[in-house]
């Protein structure tokens, strides 16, 4: 379901990048759709992951799979009890291993990108996300607002312009 969601709110956001860089015909162009598909589902569970708690308390929500939750006997109502955070933190771990696994998938493909600057974009965001799963895999998103400092932002850019993913 959380990818189905994502596949209707973040993957048409990426292919319609693509479609603006991409104006000639190319034979790569489903491989790289399908690179942005991951990329950009990945981004935006992370982004689930890390507004779990402002997403819950401000609007009831939780994008987290229920077959998450029901793996560790967790009511998901109550996963922002001090008593479950172990609990919760397998949770996200499962969740930061799906997220890596959409990061391989998408990296082999989008190394298809022949237009220059489509690439270094693509790159960018990609080591944008890449970062983030490390933050969010050492530290708690309940315990503390997690994000990317400016030196991680700055990395990630000068790391994707001169191509490095």
């Amino acid at each position: 379901e959380l990818i189905n969601y994502c596949d209707h709110s973040a993957s048409p956001i990426g292919r319609f990048v693509v479609d603006l860089h991409l104006k000639e015909k190319n034979e790569n162009k489903e491989f790289i759709y399908q690179g942005c598909d991951d990329l950009c589902n990945a981004l935006q569970i992370l982004n689930h992951i890390q507004d779990c708690k402002d997403d819950f308390i401000n609007l009831n929500r939780i994008y987290i799979p229920i077959d998450f939750f029901k793996k560790e006997h967790l009511l998901p109502e109550a996963f922002l009890d001090e008593k479950n955070r172990i609990k919760f933190l397998k949770i996200k771990n499962r969740c930061l291993e799906k997220v890596e696994v959409l990061l391989r998938n998408s990296k082999k493909k989008i190394q298809l990108i022949q237009n220059p600057s489509l690439k270094k974009e693509t790159f960018v965001i990609f080591n944008i996300a890449q970062k983030l799963t490390e933050i969010l895999k050492k530290d708690d998103p309940i315990k503390k607002k997690l994000k990317l400092s400016r030196i991680d932002l700055i990395f990630c850019f000068f790391k994707g312009i001169i191509g490095k993913l």
